[in-house]
Formats: structure tokens, C-alpha cells, sequence
């Protein structure tokens, strides 16, 4: 069995991880994760939340997690997958990316309310396009609650987070999002991915919903899954629009470099 020097600073398998400056104009950096398969952003989401716990940043019991996903990607863990979750060693990412590997469902849809369980995260904020808005109440190992609010409006997404008093914040981009129908590559035909234009009505640093979560992220993670984008040259075209709405050709976040100018 192969053994990291370094295993906290083990990136899972897939992944490709930057270190930006901090959105909010603060004296630190955050990391942006992209990632193939949507459930490793859990492996980022127990490092940044350790990090934020040992520097004295967390200003809430976990960060609130913002989530831009197709699919609701809320399966619960049943009761052997809690047992498991909570044998987990933060300071041994190695070992958790494995787990994550292993023990995740392929689906990718379980990796959010197994964060929870362990309060690596605190509210689920989505905006998606599956099922119609709900709302509902999930209890962590400890008891405490995360609510739950999943939104397919935009506008209604907005106007929650910007009356939200939030002080940490996760975002979570799947790229799927930016299809219209189920961009499953196994059904082509079924589906045609976003204008360039249309990604740009949703991800746009101007908006108020981004002019709340960018003052307040402490992590960005961003899934490719290009399976459900209709291929990877869909995907990587998607990745391209979403990353200049946000960042310059030095990745810069654009809406500093904005700020900057005025």
C-alpha cells in the first residue's frame, strides 16, 4: 500500500485545486477545487472547514453550503455509512479521498448529507432544476439541524440568500446545471447545453445573490461531470464561460479587479 508524506495535502484522484485570493478582499487566500466527480468536493469541504476551525475563521458552527446542481444530490447516508463517516481522520485526506472512492454511491449524489451528518456543513442552499422548491430539516450525529431550501427560480434563490446573515460559505457548481433536459451522454439527442449567454444570466459577479456569496466564500468547488453534460468538449466548454464570469486571464476575481476601478 502506497504512503503519503503528506497526507492532509492529498488531493483526490481527478481534481485540480488553485489557491485564489480570498473573494471578500480579506488579508488570505481560498482554495478553487475542479473536480470530475462531484462526491470528492466532500474531501475539500472537511479540509477548508478544518482549516477554517484551526485559524479562528469559522464564524458559525459549519459553513452554509450554496449548491448550483441539475440534481438534488440529497441522498442520506444509511446507518453503516454514518459508522463509517465517523471513523474518518480529517488529518489523513488520503485516507478519506479513498473512502470517498470506495464507499461513495457512483452516483454522485450522496456526498452533501454525508457532510452534514459530520457538520462539515452547515444550511443546503440549491438551486436546481430537478423536483419542484422544497424545504426540510436534516439532523446531524449531534443533533443539530440543517435546513435545507432548494429553489428552481432564480430570483427566488436570490432573494433568500441576500436576507441571510451568513459568515462563511461554501459554493458548489456542478456544471450540469447548464443544461437544458438530462444531458446524460448516453442519450444524445435529449438535450442541448447553455448559450454562452444564458450561463452568463446565472453565474455574473454583479448579481446581489453573488455580491452576498463571493464577500463571504471560504471555498470554491466546481464538478465537470461531463457524463452528465453531454460529453467532456460540452463540459469544458461550459467550465470556460463560468470560470472568465468570475476570474481573469491570471485568475483574478474579476469583481475585485472591478472594485478596484471605481
Amino acid at each position: 500500500m502506497s504512503k503519503k508524506i503528506q497526507p492532509v495535502k492529498y488531493d483526490p484522484p481527478g481534481t485540480f485545486r488553485e489557491v485564489v485570493a480570498h473573494p471578500g478582499g480579506y488579508n488570505r487566500v481560498i482554495e478553487k477545487a475542479i473536480i470530475m466527480e462531484h462526491r470528492f468536493a466532500f474531501v475539500f469541504w472537511m479540509k477548508w472547514k478544518e482549516a477554517l476551525m484551526s485559524r479562528g475563521w469559522l464564524d458559525q458552527s459549519a459553513p452554509t453550503l450554496v449548491t448550483i446542481d441539475w440534481h438534488r444530490d440529497l441522498a442520506p447516508p444509511n446507518r453503516r455509512q454514518k459508522a463509517r463517516l465517523e471513523k474518518l481522520d480529517p488529518s489523513n485526506l488520503t485516507a478519506v479521498a479513498s473512502h470517498v472512492w470506495k464507499q461513495f454511491d457512483q452516483t454522485n449524489d450522496g456526498h452533501i448529507l454525508c457532510a452534514a451528518w459530520l457538520n462539515l456543513i452547515g444550511d443546503v442552499i440549491l438551486l436546481k432544476h430537478s423536483a419542484r422548491p422544497l424545504r426540510d430539516i436534516f439532523i446531524d450525529r449531534h443533533g443539530n439541524e440543517h435546513h435545507i431550501l432548494e429553489f428552481r427560480e432564480y430570483d427566488q434563490f436570490e432573494k433568500l440568500l441576500i436576507h441571510r446573515d451568513d459568515r462563511n460559505i461554501f459554493l458548489d457548481i456542478d456544471l450540469d446545471y447548464f443544461i437544458h433536459g438530462k444531458g446524460n451522454v448516453f442519450y444524445p439527442g435529449t438535450f442541448k447545453p447553455y448559450s454562452e449567454s444564458e450561463i452568463q444570466e446565472i453565474i455574473d459577479h454583479q448579481h446581489p445573490a453573488f455580491d452576498y456569496l463571493l464577500s463571504r466564500m471560504d471555498g470554491l468547488t466546481i464538478a465537470q461531470e461531463p457524463a452528465y453534460c453531454g460529453g467532456i468538449a460540452h463540459s469544458c466548454r461550459i467550465m470556460k464561460v463560468v470560470n472568465n464570469q468570475l476570474f481573469d486571464d491570471h485568475n483574478n476575481w474579476k469583481h475585485l479587479a472591478a472594485n478596484t476601478n471605481l
